[in-house]
Parts: structure tokens; sequence; C-alpha cells
């Protein structure tokens, strides 16, 4: 008799149904909804999204002086009904500027934007189900939310300010204000309660496909080795299952659930649903990053628990271990190794077609040499900067290197006498280029102790104006 008390009371504890709470906030005030969390101060210029496609809203009433606002195309700014909005002269306006943050539409199909349901339901059971009770914000607070594309039922719906839901005819009522971004009002109340029903009557999975394209962008990499797959989850879902027959009572699963894992309520969260077969599951995830510890044993403890209660377990599956995010190590590899396959392949064919491993080494290091010294300068490729030139002794040619003049001086006489040095590696003489240094060099200086003549100096004066010439010429 003390364990039916027990499990009776455990089910009037659990028999409620769930309570799931809008949560985006659009008020004004709030520093969330600014970039860098900067509020508009004085003779601020506001930048609002040009798709912004939702209601921004004052909910207090102040004066505020602005110096411009960059308003959306689609979108609205609701202001406070006894609010004073200014805006300055243009002389006055600084440079400030504040830009808000949120953009595109808020979903009611999106699981990010309510709350009340646990982190181990699948995504159809996050967003509001047939047996659940809807809080909207309150009258004062701004509400903006695009309805779904598919009929869908609730229980009830109310605001947070209210204590009592909203009668059906009050619900209709609202279908044409701004709040609901939709041309068809598809949230309607549920005709009667079913526990054994499922979240949403939806044959052809429309629904479940609004969820999931909002919701598979956002699944990630899989963190567990042998992910399972839940009905109404978008993504890979990585935790434990306990199926269960469709004779088992949800509140009786329940309450065993909330006994039994109690103790690890800091670190998993675990949820009872109703499957599409009409039978009866248990999920369980860990609240933070997927580790694998201690998942058997919570699964061993709810088993040997729900056994003990005559309530068949069909199976108990887990995902094994905790997996590295290794994407960037496979998209890297290829790009590496590919190359290297490449040119082993070309090594091979090489030594298939009769080359040896010198011709090979040969060809490698004449490629490598012509990559490192680059390709001769023209107009059409690039190369190095500078180049060399050799010029050569050749009885045909018209460039010659002089021989080197030097001075000997005789025995017998004393005298000194020019001869040429065969040793010696000549002087070069390029006849591209002259030097001023060299002609200055040469020229003959007049001998002024010497008989001179107008014709010498006539020539002397001649030869000079044909050298600046020259010079001018180059």
């Amino acid at each position: 008799m003390s364990k039916i008390w027990i499990i009776f009371a455990l089910t009037m504890k659990v028999s409620f149904c769930v309570e799931k709470f809008w949560l985006p906030n659009l008020e004004w005030e709030r520093v969330e909804n600014w970039v860098e969390k900067r509020l508009p101060e004085m003779d601020t210029r506001v930048i609002f999204p040009i798709q912004m496609r939702h209601a921004a809203g004052m909910s207090q009433s102040f004066n505020l002086r602005l110096s411009g606002i960059d308003l959306a195309r689609s979108g609205s700014l609701i202001l406070p009904r006894n609010g004073n909005l200014q805006l300055s002269e243009a002389g006055k306006s600084t440079r400030k500027t504040s830009e808000w943050l949120r953009s595109g539409h808020l979903f009611w199909a999106d699981p990010q934007n309510w709350n009340g349901s646990s982190i181990a339901a699948p995504h159809l059971e996050q967003v509001p189900c047939r047996q659940d009770d809807i809080v909207l914000p309150e009258k004062k607070r701004t509400f903006s939310v695009f309805l779904p594309m598919k009929y869908i039922e609730v229980k009830s719906i109310r605001t947070s300010g209210e204590k009592h839901p909203l009668a059906a005819w009050q619900w209709a009522d609202l279908e044409n204000r701004r709040e609901f971004a939709k041309g068809i009002f598809t949230v309607k109340y549920a005709d009667y309660s079913c526990e054994k029903c499922s979240c949403q009557d939806d044959p052809n999975g429309y629904y479940l496909e609004e969820i999931c394209a909002i919701q598979r962008p956002k699944c990630g990499f899989i963190p567990c080795e042998y992910p399972l797959w839940v009905e109404g989850h978008c993504c890979h879902y990585c935790g434990a299952r306990l199926s269960l027959t469709n004779k088992a009572s949800l509140s009786i699963v329940r309450a065993a659930a909330d006994e039994t894992l109690e103790g690890y309520g800091k670190r998993f969260a675990w949820h009872v649903r109703r499957t599409w077969s009409g039978a009866a599951e248990v999920l369980i995830k860990e609240k933070g990053a997927y580790s694998g510890i201690d998942m058997l044993k919570i699964v061993d403890d709810l088993k040997r628990a729900l056994t003990s209660m005559k309530i068949e377990v069909l199976s108990a599956d887990t995902t094994g271990a905790a997996l590295e995010d290794s994407r960037l190590t496979v998209t890297l590899v290829p790009l590496f190794v590919t190359p290297m396959v490449i040119l082993m392949l070309l090594f091979l064919s090489c030594f298939y077609f009769g080359y040896s491993h010198r011709h090979v080494l040969s060809g490698c290091r004449e490629v490598f040499s012509s990559i490192r010294d680059g390709i001769r300068p023209d107009k059409s490729q690039p190369g190095k900067p500078f180049s060399f030139a050799r010029f050569e002794n050749l009885s045909e040619g018209n460039v010659q290197i002089a021989n080197v003049v030097v001075e000997s001086e005789t025995k017998a006489e004393g005298s000194k006498i020019e001869v040429e040095d065969p040793f010696s590696g000549g002087r070069f003489e390029n006849p591209l280029y002259r030097t001023k240094r060299r002609r200055n060099e040469e020229s003959e200086v007049l001998n002024m102790e010497a008989p001179l003549s107008l014709t010498t100096l006539r020539d002397k004066v001649e030869d000079e104006i044909v050298e600046v010439d020259l010079d001018i010429n180059e």
C-alpha cells in the first residue's frame, strides 16, 4: 500500500501539462538587442537592419532625442503611448551610432524561441505540442512572431501577466493583430486532450520539415561514436534511450525517472515521450558537451527501477564513447596527401619505362634549380632583374680584351721601354659602356712648354667637341 500511495503522489505531481514560454525579448531598453551592447544615448543615430522583419518597441515612457533613425524596409518600431521622441538639428548631432542586433523573422517553429521543455526532448517536442499550455509575453511588452505554415494545435494560451488562459474565441479575435506576421492564423486550440496522442497531427511531416529547415544548419559535429535516430529530431542524437511497451503510463514513467535520476540532475536531462507508434520511451542527454561518462550507470539504474515497478523495458541503447572534432584534419589531409601520391606515381612510371634513379634525381634537380633560378626576363615572362654577359677574344670578333702594356728597364742603358705582359689577363674593354673617368685618364693634356701652333690647338678643340656630342647621344 505504501508503494501505491508513493506512485499515486508522484503521478499527481507530474500529471499537469507542460508550460512553454516565448523567449525573445524585443525591448529597446535591453542591451542584448544592440550591437556591442551599446544602448542609444542622447543625439545618437539609431540604425535598424534593412531586413529586420520583426517589431522593436519601447515599453517605457521617456523623452529621447536622436540625431537620426535608419528604419528597416520591413518590420516596425513601436513607440510608447505617452512617450516623446525628438530628432536633434543637424548641426548639433554627434557621430555616435547604435545598431539593432536582431534581423529576420522570429519563427514559432524555432526551438530556440521556446523554454519549458527538457533539452533531451526532440526538436518537434521542444516547440508547442497539442498537450502544452503556451505563455506569451505580457501586454505591455513588444511581441512579434511568424506563425507556422501548417495548422497546429495547443491546449491553451495566456499572457504572463494573466492567471487564466484566453478563451478560444478571444484567441481567434487576435488573428488580425500586427504581432502575428503571417497571412493565415494557423495556431488553434485542441478539441480534446489525449495522453497517447503524438505531439502534433503531422502525418506528412510538413511541420517537422519546417522545424528542421531552421535547425539543421545548427547541428554541427556529431560528438558520439554511435548516434541514435530519434523521431522528431533533426540532428543525430547523442545520449541514451530506453524503449518501453505501449502499455506503460507516461505519468508513472516520468515519476520513476524523476525519482531515480534526481541525483544526476546537474549533469543530465531526461525526457519521457510517446512514439509515433504509441509506445513509450525515455531519452537521456548530457547538459554540456557529450562525454559518455556514467551513461551506462544511469541507464542500468533506471532500467532496474522500471523493472521493479513491473514496467517492461524492451531495449536500452547508448551512443558509445565521445569523439573529437576532426573535420579540420579530414579537410587538410587530402590537400597534402594527394600531391605526394601523384609524385609517387610519377616516380614509379619513370622506373617502369626504364629510367634509373640517377636520371630521376638529375631531372628533379634540374626542375628545382630552374624554379630557384627563375626564368630569363623578357616582355612576356617575369624573371630575374639582372643577368651576366661573357666576352671572349675571338679572331673574327670586333670586341677584344686589350693586352696590358708595362714598362721594362734595360740593364745596358738603364732606359725604360714598353712591352706587353703575356701573363696578364688584360683590361676589360666593353664597347657598350663608356666611362667619363676612363676618357679623362686617356685624354692628352697640352704641353705648354713645347711650341704650340694654331693647327694643334684647333684639332684639340674639335676632339673635345666630338666627345661631348657622343656623351649627349649616350
